[in-house]
């Protein structure tokens, strides 16, 4: 067993193992998501989005996608509708195999290449939602995602003793961390580009001076957002929602994304900022087109459910030994390093 005594609150943060459900959990609720995003949102439209007669024929972003790097147009940059199927539908069967979890590591590097390769084929098409599912991929696939919920943890399971195979298996803190580290990066730095505007005062790049101003501070900005008809899914005269209902849902939103951090730091407020944080995520897919962005990131606060709540999923309460160190079953499987 792993002991970890003497370790600093550092050392801890970083490696003292964790239970393998929170990687699991984000990895199943985003191969999810995307193969919905994927079978609702392009299959149907697939022809017109990447096909010769569509808005993207092949060589249109050519000059961009050099200009900025990006280097799947070397090789995959075509609009032969044969070949872009049979990709397209090889995508969605390695996201099942990322969501029942067979050969994990495998399936989830290759989700993430083919769809960096559709994003880049038609960049037309990426919105918000393609940046959280991009980075929630690479990170998984950095990570031992397929040690909960899996073929691979079955086929593990079944190698272990019987004493063994009953119980949790963990994985490396680190893991864990930086997905969490990145959600928390992610609502902090929107909260404060709201909040905080250039105001320029010249011709020169210099010459901005950073103000707290803006319709965030002046609690208009939901109501703009809802009365802008290229990103609401209501008119204002179906939805009429009360001003005032949408001055304290700006401030409140705001506020809460740029102080997310604090608020999961702190025990007593982390499990209430993550339940508002589900909530305003229906409300912004009720609302307003932006894709599938708020499932996307909903996906990652897999990481943020601790293990006391597995233990009572799982219907009994952990051992002193339990809370002390991990069992010897993460061991067996090299997981404790």
């Amino acid at each position: 067993m792993h002991d970890t005594t003497g370790w600093s609150t550092w050392q801890r943060f970083w490696h003292e193992p964790v239970r393998a459900e929170r990687l699991a959990l984000t990895r199943i609720l985003l191969a999810f998501f995307l193969l919905l995003d994927q079978l609702i949102q392009y299959w149907p439209q697939f022809a017109m989005f990447y096909g010769p007669e569509g808005v993207a024929p092949a060589g249109t972003h050519d000059e961009w996608c050099l200009q900025t790097w990006r280097w799947t147009v070397l090789f995959f940059n075509t609009d032969d509708l044969t070949f872009l199927t049979i990709m397209f539908w090889l995508r969605a069967a390695l996201t099942v195999g990322l969501l029942v979890g067979w050969h994990t590591r495998l399936m989830n590097v290759g989700v993430w290449f083919l769809t960096l390769c559709f994003i880049n084929r038609n960049p037309a098409l990426k919105n918000g939602a393609d940046d959280v599912l991009m980075v929630g991929l690479f990170l998984l696939m950095l990570s031992p995602s397929g040690r909960a919920f899996s073929l691979d943890a079955w086929s593990e399971r079944r190698k272990l003793p019987r004493e063994l195979a009953v119980e949790p298996f963990y994985t490396p803190a680190w893991s864990v961390r930086v997905l969490q580290i990145q959600v928390c990066v992610l609502y902090m730095t929107t909260g404060l580009a709201k909040l905080v505007r250039v105001i320029w005062d010249g011709d020169l790049p210099d010459d901005g001076i950073w103000r707290f101003h803006g319709t965030w501070w002046e609690g208009s900005s939901i109501h703009y957002v809802l009365c802008d008809t290229t990103m609401s899914r209501f008119s204002y005269a179906q939805l009429p929602i009360p001003y005032w209902v949408t001055v304290v849902a700006t401030y409140v939103s705001v506020w809460w994304e740029t102080l997310f951090p604090f608020l999961v730091l702190w025990r007593r407020t982390r499990k209430w900022a993550l339940w508002f944080g589900v909530l305003f995520h229906l409300g912004i897919f009720l609302t307003i087109e932006i894709g599938w962005f708020s499932f996307y990131t909903v996906s990652l606060y897999g990481v943020f459910v601790p293990g006391e709540w597995w233990d009572r999923w799982r219907r009994r309460p952990a051992t002193a030994q339990e809370r002390s160190e991990p069992l010897a079953a993460g061991s067996v499987l090299g997981i404790k390093q």
